[in-house]
């Protein structure tokens, strides 16, 4: 049986979670993999936890990832990516933005924001790359453009031809928010190592 390639998605609601897996869902697609792709919003409009998982190869059947098969767990934001860290294959990897969203308010009894997340990270998976996504965005020009950077950093680690990423980003980025997205892409790219 052909191999099956799984990135989940993860990060907070407003980051753009559903559009980093809109273009590599059409980088997949126009690299001529059959793609599905789905989506938990959650209580994504109260800054709740939103994933998105895609999966593609010669063919796929169902959208949905088995836990314990993720091969890369892109995160959004830092302490989503250990919400998430369990569901990595053996060997998996681990991208992340160093953010982190802590709550505006925490009621009693609640657990603090972890300190040692990294660390944690760092224990649960063979491979993990944490880069400033966020202030490498905002180098590019806007800091909305973090889950772009994210994405050129994945494509380190997949095998999609830049041809096929730089067609979904143009299919699926605004043209007036295009240029921006092109540099953070370039960026995640550049720093992007483990």
């Amino acid at each position: 049986m052909a191999r099956i390639t799984n990135i989940a998605i993860v990060g907070v609601g407003g980051q753009g979670i559903l559009l980093a897996s809109k273009v590599l869902s059409e980088a997949a697609l126009c690299a001529g993999h059959d793609v599905k792709k789905n989506e938990i919003h959650g209580m994504a409009q109260r800054g709740g936890s939103v994933a998105s998982e895609v999966r593609y190869g010669k063919m796929i059947f169902s959208p949905v990832i088995p836990d314990g098969e993720v091969d890369v767990l892109v995160a959004m934001e830092i302490l989503e990516a250990l919400r998430s860290a369990y569901r990595l294959r053996a060997g998996g990897a681990i991208i992340s933005d160093e953010l982190q969203i802590k709550p505006a308010s925490r009621p009693p009894g609640a657990p603090e924001y972890p300190d040692n997340i990294a660390a944690r990270l760092r224990a649960s998976a063979k491979k993990v790359i944490l880069l400033p996504a966020t202030k490498l965005a905002e180098k590019a020009g806007n800091a909305r453009a973090a889950n772009t950077v994210l994405l050129g950093a994945l494509s380190r680690q997949l095998n999609l031809p830049e041809v096929a990423w730089q067609s979904a980003l143009q299919a699926a980025i605004k043209a007036n928010l295009l240029e921006v997205n092109l540099k953070a892409f370039e960026l995640g790219k550049k720093n992007g190592e483990e």
